[in-house]
Parts: structure tokens; sequence; C-alpha cells
């Protein structure tokens, strides 16, 4: 691996007060032998009692505390309390462990003993900024002060979701501070970072906020105006949210193997700044080093990107777990599940995305047990119904139509999201996970669209009871580094501006007519910006093309360059269908390995997105974190101890049953190990370009 020395950078080394004397905590220069792209570099050293790595200070009891850490100051929380409350709901340990998390599987939890102790590790924890504000990517790193010299090992986990560069910290980043690993956080170029245009409040690279002027070059990100433009939007569309993932002009999803490329390459340099006694004698380079690279979700995809675009042997296995990709064309590649061919498969989230929003709401009157089904408008969801009928075959046809009846209609609405590739059984879930704004903002960001451009008459606000836009809080603006899935600060919403009367809420839209449509029209503009038809306007035109460049930007081919890899997804995810993620994947890596692909794939049944807990969740399925910690372990056993992978299977796994918020607790009955001699008619098979999955 090439390198250049960096010129001397200014290392604020910030030393926990039980360590050093507060004298010490000064600003030091020396030498720094980074990679040329970082812009920014900070420590500070955790004794391991008034704060730690995996546990910010809280240990195990205080992670399993109901009520989050609360700043001194809600106004003005530190970085240090913003920190503290991201590690806090990356651990999730609050929930209760009814479901497994903290006993069966979970922080607390390795090789499905409990962790001795109250699980704090003492260490050191880097933050590094690479590139400036919009453009600006965030990355942690974190070296126990135990890390393993001899045989050392760094586990890379980018974010999940659009989350913030913690969110792994309770999962992959607990599993390698077990193994003494140094453990590598990045954001992948997104994160909660925002920019309020009424209060002109942003997020500095520390998760802290304040105004735009004072925070300066420190800002992780800022909508690009300038101050006449702000002003006259805000006098137009007041109290409105950009952030960073949607409205950064770059195209985040693009970057992302290369940013985990490159928290494995600063991880590596820092380590060699640090040398300690026993270290390895050629320094800490891909050949001394194991590392992972491993993710959830978005975190996956991220991870599977790093494992494509590493051609420099960084990277050793690839861990993901219900990755999201946006797959290359299939050319070929078939899927089968029984004996019937999955009538569609590989698309990219956008396009099944844009197509479930359309037909979700009139999909989810058939299951009227569903879990948020009180919330549903069973009126405006008939109209949807009425108004998906027509020529699209994508949709519901007249034919289909006049043969049912209107009350067919929510029966051929899930017919239509089974042959776009979801499970049948993911009726259940589609109004849980009925979430326009996923597609919006994917196309915001591929189409590098500005927040004035309000795409598809789509923005972002915190509204009042009526759903209208109103300011937020100084004190909610604070907290967004924590409290922020990465997208608009919480509690803002997805705002309709086109709908009559005035922008209001998307939940609260109304159609033409002044009745509520679920936002029709604004649905139907990000699906004809997934699936163009010939027949668009100019403008709408060039936007497809632009959502399709960025798109194209971001496609996985599956070639993974040989790389011993574990992907584990839950059959009825009904957010990444596993039709359009690790079932297509498995085939693209057998073709570009030329039929000695060396993924395998681990398939979970009743197991989906979410492991959540809540009524309905808890009777029907069981925590898919289960076996990506196992996954974890068994690539653990594969690189330190040459065991083998166990073969591409179905797990079949069994529901806690009862009553909707009253199941049994998970018991290890419910979630059998993946098998390393899988029977005959579990085992996931590939040849010629076909892969076949069990039912």
């Amino acid at each position: 691996m090439t390198r250049r020395r960096h010129p001397a950078l200014v290392l604020t080394v910030l030393l926990a007060a039980t360590a050093l004397p507060v004298t010490d905590a000064a600003a030091i220069e020396q030498p720094a032998q980074l990679p040329p792209y970082i812009s920014e570099l900070t420590s500070i050293r955790y004794d391991g009692r008034a704060d730690d790595l995996l546990t910010a200070g809280l240990g195990f009891s205080g992670l399993r505390d109901a009520t989050p850490p609360a700043p001194a100051d809600p106004d003005h929380p530190t970085a240090a309390e913003l920190r503290r409350r991201a590690v806090w709901a990356s651990a999730g340990l609050f929930v209760g462990d009814s479901g497994g998390l903290g006993r069966l599987y979970g922080p607390d939890i390795d090789g499905g003993r409990p962790v001795p102790g109250d699980g704090r590790v003492a260490g050191t924890e880097y933050r590094a900024v690479a590139g400036r504000g919009a453009a600006s990517v965030s990355y942690v790193v974190q070296v126990p002060a135990d890390l393993d010299r001899t045989r050392p090992c760094v586990v890379a986990a980018p974010a999940t979701g659009l989350a913030g560069v913690y969110s792994m910290t309770g999962s992959a980043g607990a599993w390698g501070l077990h193994r003494r690993c140094a453990v590598a956080y990045t954001d992948k170029g997104m994160g909660p970072a925002f920019d309020d245009l009424h209060s002109g409040t942003v997020m500095a690279y520390d998760g802290t906020t304040g105004p735009r002027t004072a925070v300066g070059d420190r800002a992780a990100f800022d909508a690009g105006l300038d101050d006449a433009e702000r002003a006259r939007f805000d006098a137009e569309r007041p109290y409105r949210v950009a952030y960073k993932m949607a409205h950064s002009g770059t195209n985040p999803q693009a970057t992302w193997g290369r940013d985990v490329l490159r928290s494995v390459e600063l991880t590596l340099a820092l380590l060699n700044r640090d040398w300690r006694e026993g270290a390895p004698s050629a320094g800490y380079t891909p050949a001394t080093t194991t590392v992972i690279a491993t993710g959830v979700s978005n975190g996956g995809g991220a991870a599977v990107a790093a494992g494509e675009d590493d051609r420099r042997g960084l990277v050793d296995a690839v861990v993901a777990s219900e990755p999201q990709m946006n797959l290359a064309p299939l050319g070929g590649v078939r899927v089968v599940q029984g004996d019937r061919r999955v009538p569609s498969a590989g698309l990219p989230l956008l396009r099944y995305g844009a197509l479930a929003s359309m037909l979700q709401p009139c999909a989810a009157l058939t299951e009227p047990t569903a879990p948020g089904y009180a919330s549903l408008d069973e009126a405006a969801a008939r109209r949807r119904c009425a108004d998906l009928v027509g020529d699209d075959p994508r949709l519901i046809s007249r034919r289909d139509a006049a043969r049912t009846g209107p009350a067919g209609l929510p029966g051929l609405a899930q017919q239509a999201l089974v042959r776009a590739g979801f499970q049948p059984q993911s009726s259940y879930l589609q109004l849980a996970h009925y979430d326009p704004q996923t597609p919006v903002s994917y196309a915001m960001s591929f189409a590098r669209a500005s927040v004035t451009d309000s795409l598809c008459g789509y923005g972002w606000a915190r509204t009042d009871a009526s759903g209208h836009p109103v300011p937020y809080t100084r004190a909610e603006l604070a907290a967004a580094f924590a409290t922020s899935g990465g997208r608009a600060p919480a509690p803002g919403v997805l705002i309709d501006e086109n709908s009559p009367g005035g922008p209001v809420a998307d939940a609260k839209s109304l159609g033409p007519q002044g009745a509520h449509d679920y936002n029709l029209q604004g649905e139907r503009c990000v699906y004809r910006l997934a699936f163009p038809g010939a027949d668009a306007r100019p403008a709408e035109r060039d936007w497809a093309r632009r959502v399709a460049q960025g798109l194209d930007a971001t496609r996985r081919t599956g070639d993974l360059h040989g790389k011993p890899t574990l992907l584990v997804h839950g059959r009825d995810d009904t957010r990444v269908p596993v039709n359009h993620s690790s079932r297509p994947y498995l085939g693209l890596d057998s073709r570009a390995q030329h039929g000695r692909g060396t993924v395998r794939y681990i398939e979970v049944t009743h197991a989906q997105h979410v492991d959540s807990t809540a009524p309905g969740f808890d009777n029907r399925y069981v925590p898919l974190g289960f076996y990506y910690q196992q996954a974890l372990d068994l690539m653990w056993g594969r690189l330190r101890d040459g065991a083998q992978l166990p073969p591409s299977q179905v797990v079949r796994t069994v529901p806690r049953g009862g009553a909707p918020g009253r199941a049994p607790d998970l018991e290890a009955a419910n979630v059998p190990p993946i098998a390393r001699r899988p029977a005959g008619g579990d085992l996931i098979r590939v040849a010629g370009g076909v892969v076949r999955v069990p039912d």
C-alpha cells in the first residue's frame, strides 16, 4: 500500500480526568503518518472506569436502563453526553430480554455466554474526518488497551441504515472488542447531520450543534445556500430542514466501499503511530492484521461494497446481515424457491421501495390484525386501491379489478407485491414498513438534488398536531446526533408541499378533491422517476436520467475477489426483500467466480428486518441479530482456526407464539444454530446461474 507523508496535524488529545491531571490534557503537536484524506483527528483515552469504549461509562447495567442518559443542559449537550446517548441506543438492552437480546445474544453475550463484569473496556478512541462539509465522512476508531498485538485484528463496522457513526457499537463493535480487536466505524458520509434553514442551526463533526456562522468549517453539512437564498426559501416554506443523505449533492452511497476501506487504512495508520511492545515486527499491515468488514442493512451493503472495491488485500472477510444492495443486471441469474421461479429479483431499493409505497396502503387492508392497523385510514386506503387500477402491469389491471370487484382490490395489491418479489407472507408487515420517505430520500440522493428543488413536492419539517410545519425547539436540534435516524432531526417528518390548503405532514396530505389520499401525487412522481416512461415531461425525464445515473454508480457486481463471505437474511424481510438482495447476490458471486463462489448464505425463517419485540412482532418473529452474531463467530473460526464455513442453508426457526404482546420468552429451542451439516432439504444451491432455495 502506497503512502505519502501527511503534513503535521495538531492532535487534540483529551485524556480522561481520572487517568491524568487536567493540566496534561492539552493540545500537542506531533507528526502524523496518516492517510492524506484525513482533515481532522482527535483522541481520548478512557480508563475503563469513569468512561469506556463499549458502554460510554454506563456499564451493562446502565445500558439496560429504560430511561436514556440525559444531558445536564438539554439545550447544550456536550459531545461526551451525545456520545453516551448514542451508545446507549445502539446496545438496545433497554428493551428487555424477553426477545433474547441481552440473554441469548447481544453486547453482553459472547460465544453464547454472559460476558464477565460490567462491560467497560478501557482504551483509546480516535475521531477523524475525511473531507469537509457536505462531502465529509466521519470515522471513529476504538483501540482497546488490551489489543491483541501478537495476532492483531480489525473489525470495520460501517453504520447501519442512515444512522450515526456509533450505531454498530452494541453489535459488531462489542463483538470485536470482546476479541481484543480494534474497531473502525464510519457513517459512510451520511449520518444525522442537518441544516435547519429557519434557525440556521447545523451540526458539527462531534455531534454538537450551533449557528452556522459560529460552527463554520466544522459543520458536517450545510445546504449550500447563500444568505439570500436561505431567507427566500424560509419565507416561502418556513421551518424546513435539509439533511445530509438526501441533500448533500454527493450521492454518498456510491462511495460506501471506499469509506469502509479508508476506515481500515486509518486504523492501521493509528496502530502504527501508537507503537507498543509485542506489535508485529513488520508493523500493522494487511499481511499482519486480520480484517473483517461487517454491517447490517445499509451497513451490510457497505461491507459488501468494501469487499468488492478492495483489490489490495485490506479486507480478509465480509459478514453482512440483511444487506441492502443495488445489484448489477442479473444477466441470466435466476432465483427459484421450492419449485417456483421468483417472478422478480434484483431490483434496487429505489424501485421496489417506490412500488411498495404505491401498493402498501391498499394491501394493508388484507391484514386487519397487523401491527399499526389502528392507524390506517381505511377510507383513504380504499381510495388508493381504486387509484391503482389501470394499464400498469406492476399495479392492478382493469381486467383483474373487474373480476374481483372493489372488495378484491386489497388482495390484488398484495398479489402485485408478490409479483414484485416480496414474500407471500409479507402481507402482515406491509403496513409496518410503509415508508414513502425512503424512496424519495434515495431519489434525491441519486439525483444530487438540493433542498430547494423539493423533488416531487417533498420536504422535511417538525410539525404540530395538525401536521403543519412549526419551528424546532433548541433541545430537539441539539439532541439530533443521538436521536436522529439519519433523516430530519426527530420529531421531523416528511412534508407534502403540494397538498391543497398548504404544506402538511405527508401522513395527513390531501388529494385534489380534498380527501386524505396518502399523497398519491407525490408517490406517483417518485414511482415515475424509478420506472421512467417514454411519455414523461422533459423536466421529469431529466430528473429520471440523473436518478438513474446516481443509481448506476452504486451497483454491486458479486465479485468479491475470492474473499470468504457470510450473508445472513430473514426470509420475511419486507424492508430489504431477500429476492432483491442476498438471494440473487449469491448467484452473481457464483457467476463472477466461474461457479466457485465464496459467498455462503444463511436464510432464517420467521425473521424480518427489525428485531422488534412490540406486540404482533414478539409472537411471530425471531431476532436476526442472534444469527448475525453467530455468523461473526463462524467467520472468526474460519480466519483464525481454518474451520470451514457452513454451506448455504435455510435455518428453520420456531416463533415464540402466544398472544401479541404476551409471547413467552425466546429460548434456545426457538433459534436452532446454523448447521455445520444441514439436512439436504435445507441446502441452498447454486448451479448454472440458478439459485435454488428450499421452501
